[in-house]
């Protein structure tokens, strides 16, 4: 976790970088950008914490995970 969650974030900070270089406009007021930074640290750690949860209550090969992969791409 000491790894996948700051590469997540990093991951995710590109994403908005990208988005923001390729579009011409400006898509966010000055006062929305801390509320959606600390979204994005949150939305990290608990996205990271599920996969962690999700691979530990299948570590031992039950039939049913693809119903659990498929609930967790609903859920994101």
């Amino acid at each position: 976790a000491l790894v996948d969650i700051p590469l997540l974030w990093t991951l995710m900070c590109l994403m908005f970088g990208v988005i923001l270089l390729f579009n011409p406009v400006f898509p966010l007021e000055s006062w929305t950008l801390p509320p959606m930074i600390i979204c994005v640290i949150g939305y990290g750690v608990s996205v990271v914490l599920l996969i962690y949860l999700i691979a530990f209550k299948f570590r031992a090969g039950r039939s049913n995970r693809y119903i659990w992969s498929f609930i967790f791409i609903l859920v994101s």
